[in-house]
């Protein structure tokens, strides 16, 4: 069984979690958050965030997280996100994380709050950082990106398996196409990549129900 733990394609199969965008509706799981690009006038956001967030179907908190290329300034985001932060903690939900150029200041915030709930560096590229990544205690979502980024292909196969989830995000690849190719890179059985994976989903995202 194959499980994408983020996607923005409401027509993927039961077994992926779909993020769910400002004050629209999904029947299957999803999860909801407000993107760093998105930080400012987030009254409203919040408003809708608190309400979708306890629905039985939300099993993640995000995508949220700081991007130094895109949104607002650096301090609105942060903001931001430690609002979802608290809320992820509140609820007991896993944080999924949009990162980009400001892994230094994401890894302080996440060492100064200590959070219990697992957070997933989602569509993750950054090669030279996987290391520092799991160290701090993240799981590492990997994407289409896997197909064709050489440098990325050669940090998947140093990855611990069960610090590893996959997911497709805005790609049009299946995610079959992400398992096998970590599958062989990692030159594990597809079946061995599929049974651990699931062990990961089970474990982070514990209000999936497989099966």
């Amino acid at each position: 069984m194959f499980f994408d733990v983020h996607t923005h394609s409401a027509d993927k199969s039961s077994n992926c979690i779909y993020n769910l965008s400002y004050n629209h509706r999904y029947d299957g799981f999803f999860s909801a958050g407000i993107h760093p690009w998105l930080a400012e006038e987030i009254e409203h956001q919040i408003e809708w965030l608190n309400c979708v967030s306890a629905s039985k179907n939300c099993l993640a908190i995000g995508e949220t997280g700081l991007d130094k290329l895109k949104g607002p300034n650096l301090k609105t985001q942060q903001m931001t996100f430690i609002a979802q932060i608290e809320l992820s903690e509140r609820l007991e939900l896993p944080l999924i994380i949009h990162c980009v150029k400001a892994w230094n200041e994401l890894r302080g915030i996440k060492r100064r709050l200590d959070p219990a709930q697992p957070w997933i560096y989602h569509g993750f590229t950054k090669a030279a950082i996987a290391k520092e990544v799991i160290d701090e205690g993240m799981i590492i979502s990997i994407g289409a990106a896997v197909l064709t980024n050489l440098k990325l292909q050669q940090a998947v196969i140093g990855i611990p398996t069960e610090r590893l989830l996959l997911e497709t995000d805005e790609a049009s690849n299946s995610i079959s196409a992400v398992y096998e190719k970590v599958s062989e890179l990692k030159n594990i059985p597809l079946s061995d990549l599929e049974e651990q994976v699931e062990k990961t989903v089970k474990h982070t995202f514990k209000k999936w129900i497989i099966g």
